[in-house]
């Protein structure tokens, strides 16, 4: 094979490299050869030694020589390898036989035994012509013959090396034979990879050259052996990215020639060399009319005004490898103005040797018309669908202005839902938004069509009522609003009550800015919501100075949430016939820095419409949770629920956790509410009152009669205690009415097996009439004021009393 010329070179320096391996291999091994044969010889010699002298060493001892002539001679004739054999004694005695012939001689000298003993057991050389005589080499094998203890003296013989020189020449020729077999095998071999190698390589040369012709979708083949395989997979990786990017490449060609966008190209001298069917499309023209076409005169063409041809000029003489775009205004072929986006962008000269650069028109005539469409949206409220505070900020500048110049009547609303914050956390955003879209659409339909009713954000709303003066018709449009609310709302199979708190201003009366009727309006919703929520205020000078109080207090009161400023106070229960402790009251206390004490009763209607009332209501319980397990006896301890900490799906939840957080038993604590907050409508806070009386949790009514007339809930609730009203202790015993009443209530508790306590208790006679009347338990200040949880525990330390937990009692009947 001609063209395979390489492989005959590869068959010379294989044939040299393997001849040269085997040469040296074989005289690297000759040494260790040599010396294995020898040892093999020395191996017989020591066997014909060991033999013959055990069975002449008595003959030796006794110095018969004639027994040990006979026998050696006999071992001679049936081994003719042994070329002769000598006897020499220590005393100078030598006895020599070879083959028909032996000889005694005595020795000049004895022979010197030590000179052997320094030496190994055995001694063997190779000799040539060792006797005079004899022509051939041997072997001489020398041992020292000890009889008995008694070194006689040494045996000598001699081997003939015929066998070792036979083994020798074989060796030799064996290893001539291997090296040509194994030579002839390895170029068989090769010659066979050089013929499968020759037809990979030519598979591959076919392949490249099908490739070179176009054919990009040409594979060579990967069954190869060795590198080739591995050149072959290169092959193969070079020629798919190859069809890979001439695939890209004519899908951008094509992207390029179907895009919407119309797209020249320009060479380095400023020359249109292409144009997509776009901007011919735009222009209606050939590939001709274009061709040698400038930028300027390109966009003379596009009707271009020649102050934005003038403003190009100027930002394109910036242009330097990388791009710029402005946006611009053409006239087409139907005269037709278009709003385009104009991209110039130069080739990276790396890409491109010429140079150059490429323009692209983007039409944007509808993102111009939507931007326009988004000014229209950017005045309306997303959720609501409701025009929103740009919106109302712009109409109330026009409402002022124009009331101003007709003496027109004009009246801002602003309107807040109450509590809305706890339904949007409790219950989640989603049900949050449906609430907002319902009131926006509850206050439109209070209203009349040419009033303006927006939402500021959050749960604010606004309305801007036009051409009334009479505060009696906007109270009255007010009041309408109100009414809107008292529907419920229904989201998720779920029924919700959300009120509002208006603030109400008369312009010019209220103020005479937008800013001042803003103000004002904020401020009186606020006094709306001070006064109890679900109302509407006029704005009044007063305001000021409350809303002031009111927002310094709700300041303050974060700040003491957050740093720690409240603190409980502790007021027991006390058994009024034996004084004996059975649990107590936590009670919240709030000391501002500079007003002093201020009583619950000011600051926690405050943190209810503030928000802060669920942020207090999980301190106090965490912290009353502490102080059970930091005192050292049992107590079980009350603690006052808002109705607005119900609202939360997952309250009774959050105290099961905080009470196993604080490795606190919910026997330990007591939960009061009021009438209004356990008698719900519907009875919708019945499911969580239960599940809390699951968990372990000890429930009490509050300030009992003072809520609802009806009495039958008590045989509905799982209450276990019900506090009569201070309302009631004061008027005892001296109010005939408030007499018969209590002890109604007291007798009811008692056949419904509900313990009663007595609250706000301050005089014996108190004490006397309800103990006389089987109401045993007593709280106030008869007995002992509210004090802190040191004073508790010294108390209840130096009097010794017996701690009884209240839901344990067995009621006797009476």
């Amino acid at each position: 094979m001609k063209q395979t010329t390489i492989f005959r070179h590869l068959f010379k320096r294989i044939a040299l490299i393997l001849l040269g391996v085997n040469l040296i291999f074989s005289i690297v091994l000759l040494p260790l050869y040599n010396d294995k044969l020898i040892r093999m010889i020395a191996i017989q010699g020591e066997t014909f030694s060991h033999s013959t002298i055990a069975a002449c060493s008595e003959a030796l001892y006794t110095e018969d020589y004639s027994f040990v002539i006979s026998y050696v001679r006999k071992v001679l004739k049936q081994s003719p390898e042994i070329t002769f054999v000598t006897f020499t004694s220590t005393k100078g005695i030598k006895i020599k036989l070879t083959g028909d012939e032996w000889n005694v001689e005595n020795l000049d000298r004895p022979f010197d035994y030590s000179l052997f003993k320094a030496a190994n057991p055995y001694t063997i050389e190779h000799v040539k012509n060792i006797d005079s005589e004899a022509d051939a080499n041997e072997f001489v094998f020398s041992k020292p013959i000890n009889i008995s203890g008694l070194e006689w003296g040494i045996f000598t013989l001699g081997l003939s090396d015929t066998e070792y020189e036979a083994l020798k020449s074989s060796y030799f020729t064996n290893v001539l034979v291997f090296s040509f077999v194994l030579l002839f095998i390895s170029l068989l071999l090769l010659h066979g990879s050089s013929l499968k190698l020759g037809q990979q390589l030519s598979r591959l040369r076919d392949t490249a050259n099908r490739l070179a012709n176009g054919e990009l979708s040409a594979r060579a083949p990967t069954d190869a052996i060795g590198e080739v395989s591995v050149l072959a997979s290169t092959l193969n990786g070079m020629a798919k990215s190859l069809d890979n990017n001439t695939q890209e490449l004519r899908r951008l060609a094509r992207l390029v020639e179907d895009t919407n966008d119309a797209i020249a190209i320009f060479d380095s001298n400023d020359k249109i060399i292409f144009v997509n069917a776009a901007l011919k499309k735009i222009i209606s023209q050939t590939d001709d009319y274009f061709s040698g076409m400038t930028l300027f005169t390109f966009l003379s063409h596009l009707k271009v005004g020649r102050n934005k041809q003038r403003e190009i000029a100027k930002e394109f003489s910036n242009v330097d490898q990388h791009d710029w775009s402005t946006d611009i205004t053409i006239s087409t072929i139907n005269h037709e103005l278009t709003h385009m986006t104009m991209r110039i962008e130069r080739f990276d000269i790396d890409e491109v040797d010429s140079g150059g650069y490429f323009v692209i028109l983007s039409d944007i005539t509808r993102r111009k018309q939507l931007e326009h469409e988004l000014e229209v949206l950017a005045y309306i409220d997303k959720l609501t669908k409701l025009p929103n505070r740009r919106y109302f900020m712009d109409q109330l500048t026009e409402a002022v202005e124009k009331s101003e110049t007709f003496d027109s009547g004009l009246a801002v609303i602003f309107l807040d839902l109450d509590n809305f914050k706890i339904i949007n956390d409790s219950l989640g955003h989603e049900i949050g938004d449906v609430v907002l879209g319902e009131a926006g659409w509850r206050i439109q339909d209070a209203l009349r069509s040419d009033d303006v009713v927006c939402r500021l954000g959050g749960d604010e709303f606004t309305a801007i009522i036009k051409g009334i003066k009479n505060k009696k018709s906007i109270g009255q449009i007010a009041a309408a609003i109100l009414k809107r609310f008292q529907v419920p709302y229904y989201c998720n199979d779920r029924e919700l009550r959300v009120s509002a708190s208006i603030g109400v201003v008369v312009y010019p009366d209220d103020g005479l800015s937008t800013k001042e009727l803003i103000k004002n309006a904020d401020t009186a919703m606020y006094a709306a919501k001070k006064s109890g929520k679900n109302a509407f205020r006029f704005f009044s000078e007063e305001m000021h100075h409350d809303i002031r109080d009111f927002l310094d207090i709700e300041s303050s009161l974060r700040q003491a949430i957050n740093s720690n400023g409240l603190y409980l106070a502790y007021q027991p229960f006390v058994n009024s016939e034996n004084r004996e402790i059975h649990h107590c009251e936590a009670l919240l206390r709030w000391k501002h820095p500079e007003r002093g004490l201020i009583p619950p009763g000011k600051f926690i209607p405050i943190a209810e419409q503030a928000g802060l009332i669920g942020d207090i209501g999980k301190w106090v319980f965490d912290k009353v949770c502490r102080q059970i397990k930091a005192w050292k006896f049992d107590i079980t301890v009350s603690i006052n629920v808002s109705g607005t900490e119900l609202l939360d799906n997952h309250f009774a939840e959050r105290l099961n956790n905080t009470l196993i957080e604080h490795d606190v038993s919910p026997h330990h604590i007591q939960l009061e509410f009021t009438e209004h907050v356990l008698v719900s409508k519907e009875g919708k806070n019945l499911p969580i009152l239960n599940q809390l009386k699951r968990i372990g949790f000890g429930l009490a009514v509050d300030d009992f009669g003072t809520g609802f007339s009806s009495l039958s809930y008590l045989t509905e609730l799982p209450v276990d205690v019900i506090k009569i009203d201070k309302s009631f202790i004061n008027r005892i015993p001296h109010d005939r009415k408030t007499v018969a009443v209590s002890n109604s209530i007291i007798s009811l508790a008692h056949d419904l097996e509900i313990v009663t306590i007595g609250e706000g208790v301050e005089n014996q006679d108190q004490v006397e009439w309800l103990r006389a009347h089987n109401c045993k338990l007593i709280q106030g200040y008869y007995f002992h004021k509210p004090m802190s949880a040191d004073e508790l525990e010294g108390l209840i330390k130096t009097t010794n009393v017996t701690l009884i937990d209240v839901h344990r009692i067995k009621r006797e009947k009476t």
